[in-house]
């Protein structure tokens, strides 16, 4: 399976809606066609900040040649589309099963992993049992030179050095969900 990250045509519906009365965060219920894919990107302080949320799981899209995807990342400007030069954050992916042969009985396995320039995704075991429609919160903070990432009780510390930050969203090949997304100031 590959991860679909960026040369395909861009068929998306993407909805921006302010969240809940008297939040401060966004809601983006990013849903994507199969083997599309649909870009947020969001303007961010100078570090320190922090970005909070949750995202979740709502369906997959059929396909034989890229997985259902999230990623939430803080990373260097660049034109929509295209790939920043420097980026780090996490991926909440989803494969496809037999529901009758997955001990949790869901039809899929989701898999949360840290994302870094250059490096390979790092899956976390722990998450493979989650059901789809699972709410994943998540917390990154920069400081200039590492984005601390925050996924449930595991905490991973990624290099990152840009002086024009963007909070970057991405969903390929299904809908995921993001609520209260809210980027702040820290320090």
């Amino acid at each position: 399976m590959k991860f679909l990250i960026g040369s395909s045509a861009i068929a998306v519906l993407a909805i921006v809606l302010p969240s809940a009365a008297g939040a401060a965060g966004i809601t983006y219920d990013c849903d994507t066609a199969a083997d599309h894919f649909s870009e947020l990107l969001l303007p961010a302080p100078a570090a320190p900040f922090t970005v909070t949320g949750t995202v979740q799981l709502n369906a997959m899209a059929a396909s034989s040649k890229y997985t259902p995807i999230a990623r939430i990342q803080v990373a260097a400007a660049a034109a929509s589309g295209q790939s920043p030069s420097a980026f780090a954050g996490f991926a909440l992916s989803a494969l496809p099963t037999d529901p009758s042969k997955n001990p949790s009985g869901a039809s899929a396995l989701q898999m949360l992993s840290y994302n870094v320039t250059g490096k390979d995704d790092e899956v976390l075991p722990l998450s493979m049992m989650a059901k789809p429609g699972t709410i994943q919160p998540f917390r990154l903070s920069y400081d200039g030179s590492n984005v601390t990432v925050s996924l449930g009780t595991d905490v991973r510390s990624l290099p990152l050095r840009t002086g024009s930050p963007v909070v970057r969203v991405i969903c390929s090949t299904g809908e995921f969900l993001l609520t209260n997304l809210q980027i702040q100031a820290s320090g």
